[in-house]
């Protein structure tokens, strides 16, 4: 009888387990955003360098620690991982910043998600805080599915 009693405790908490989980999936499908942005000068991103030019994004899951997958217009695609959430945003927008000579990410923000992502980027040098700050804001276009 405790067998029984104990069996039936374990498929029913695999059951809750699997339900929870394909609820889990759906709900991560449904978070994803995508739009496009165009890039007036090379910057660097995440480590690596993108290229002026058209990009259009993905983000998976629109969530701390998702993936953002851009692709440019030869449809190279470069995946960066969604850093840290910042403030809620009132327009889309990638923000970049003048450091050591080169244009850095420093966020992403996405006005549909209510999410700013943001970008670590490199200490700036003496004669960077001894100039005004260089930045840059580049609209970004939310495509709607």
């Amino acid at each position: 009888m405790k067998t029984t009693i104990h069996s039936i405790r374990i498929v029913g908490t695999l059951l809750t387990t699997i339900a929870v989980l394909a609820c889990c999936s759906s709900v991560w499908g449904l978070g994803e955003t995508s739009g496009n942005f165009v890039l007036p000068y090379d910057v660097q991103w995440n480590g690596r360098t993108l290229p002026a030019g058209q990009y259009h994004f993905t983000l998976s899951s629109g969530e701390l620690h998702g993936v953002l997958q851009i692709r440019d217009g030869r449809q190279n695609t470069m995946l960066v991982m969604a850093m840290g959430l910042g403030k809620t945003p009132n327009r889309s927008a990638l923000t970049i910043l003048m450091r050591n000579g080169k244009w850095h990410v420093a966020s992403l923000a996405l006005e549909g998600k209510g999410t700013t992502l943001e970008y670590a980027l490199p200490a700036p040098t003496k004669a960077d805080r001894e100039m005004q700050a260089s930045i840059q804001v580049i609209a970004v276009q939310i495509v709607k599915s």
